[in-house]
Order: C-alpha cells, then structure tokens, then sequence
C-alpha cells in the first residue's frame, strides 16, 4: 500500500525539520554540549538514517537538505557538505533498496562508516592539503573526537528517529 500524496508531504516536511533541528543544534554554540574539543556533527547519522529506506532520489534529497543547512552557516567549502550528504544518502538507501535489509545494525554501520568517510575526507582537502603543517594535531585533536563522539550519539539517533520513521511509514505497518 502506498502512502498518499498527503500522507508523503507530511512525511517530508517532518523529515525536513528533524534535518533542520539536527543542524541547528550542531551547528549553535551552547545547544549541546562539547566534550573536550569535540562536537557531534548531528546532521551525518540524521541524514543518513532518514534516507534509508527511501528511494534513492528522495534519499539524495534529503542528504542535499542537510548538506545545506551545513554549508548555509560553513565560511567557507561551500557546497562540499551538501554533495557529501547526497552522494552518502544516496549511497545508503541504494544499498537497502539493492542490497541488504533495513536493520538496526546496517544502519548504524551506514552512518559510522559515513561518519568516518567524512571526517578523513574533508580533514584532507581542507587542512591536510591545505598546510600539513600542524594538521596531525589537527586529526587528532579535533577531527578524530569529533568522530567518535559522533558515532557514539549514533545509536541514540537511531532509537530517536525509529518511531517517526514508523509512524510516518503508514504503509510499511499496514503491509506487516
């Protein structure tokens, strides 16, 4: 059974103001605590586990969304966290569609190896390129506890955005 066009509007617009809140908390000082030198970076588990289970385009659309509100308040990169995002939401939901089964596990797994791509990635183009001076400190001062502690927040993420995810997935309970 298919979602009705109401039923798929209200589904995105919730989605699109998880993805908003989820950059707003990471991206405000003082919404959410830092440990040490690290932050959450909220918007890579919320991206990615609400794009899977999608279809891909939806999924890249949404992971583009993300990317945005990223790069809307970045000084600079502009545009990288939003192909990230996209390609990493896209990536993810075209496994779940193709691949594998929607599980608890695979979706932590897609979003902890997401987290990690992204982190050694943009700590590449961006600082390591950049002036590999000082950027060892950087990696692991910043970046590598940015990481972990993101992947830790990631199962607490997921049993968040669990039950919206089903109840918005009308369908899928019906169907089961």
């Amino acid at each position: 059974m298919e979602l009705t066009k109401k039923d798929k509007t209200i589904k995105y617009v919730i989605y699109c103001l998880i993805i908003l809140f989820a950059g707003i908390l990471q991206n405000v000082s003082g919404l959410w605590f830092t440990s040490g030198n690290a932050r959450c970076f909220f918007l890579i588990p919320v991206c990615v586990l609400l794009g899977i289970n999608e279809d891909e385009k939806n999924a890249a659309l949404l992971g583009f969304f993300g990317g945005l509100i990223w790069d809307a308040v970045s000084s600079s990169h502009m545009g990288f966290n939003c192909i990230f995002l996209m390609l990493a939401c896209y990536i993810s939901s075209a496994f779940v569609v193709f691949v594998f089964r929607n599980t608890f596990l695979l979706g932590l797994i897609e979003a902890v190896v997401t987290i990690a791509v992204y982190v050694f990635v943009y700590w590449i183009l961006f600082v390591l390129i950049k002036s590999s001076e000082g950027a060892g400190i950087a990696l692991g001062k910043f970046y590598i506890p940015c990481m972990l502690y993101t992947m830790a927040m990631t199962p607490i993420i997921y049993y968040i955005l669990s039950p919206v995810k089903d109840r918005l997935n009308k369908a899928q309970q019906l169907e089961k």
